[in-house]
């Protein structure tokens, strides 16, 4: 694919976009981190206090699982952006940095997304991750 300053500019709106959207559902979100059995640490320590990177997580399962699969998404297009860069003035040593940087970026964003497919999985349908009563449910349905 040959990189054109126009897709460098969709890239950055994508982004713009999705982090404009996390900073909406931060500020809109609320309540105490969700710790489910489905973190990646042993379930005898689910229980445990929230570390710094899980106090992003929300009250439901599906908050976490929005925030987890928005951050995914903005490190694979900062990921892609970086691969389009077809500068050539950069040493050795800094491709070989970049491209260090960029394949652990790779491999979060990765990790991440399976992570909230954990999440996902974990529950019988979006309203049980959003933590929907199961009477409010039937009262929806029947309306």
């Amino acid at each position: 694919m040959n990189s054109q300053p126009s897709d460098t500019a969709l890239l950055e709106s994508a982004l713009a976009a999705i982090e404009r959207v996390l900073a909406r559902a931060d500020s809109a979100l609320h309540g105490d981190p969700y710790v489910g059995p489905t973190h990646s640490v042993p379930l005898e320590f689910a229980g445990s206090a929230p570390t710094t990177e899980e106090q992003r997580f929300r009250a439901s399962a599906a908050q976490s699982a929005i925030n987890i699969c928005l951050c995914s998404a903005a490190a694979l297009i900062d990921a892609s952006e970086a691969l389009m860069n077809r500068r050539t003035d950069r040493s050795p040593q800094e491709l070989e940095r970049e491209w260090k940087t960029l394949v652990n970026h790779t491999k979060t964003a990765s990790r991440s997304a399976y992570r909230a497919a954990l999440i996902m999985a974990s529950h019988r349908h979006v309203l049980a991750a959003q933590g929907a009563a199961p009477a409010e449910h039937a009262r929806r349905v029947a309306h």
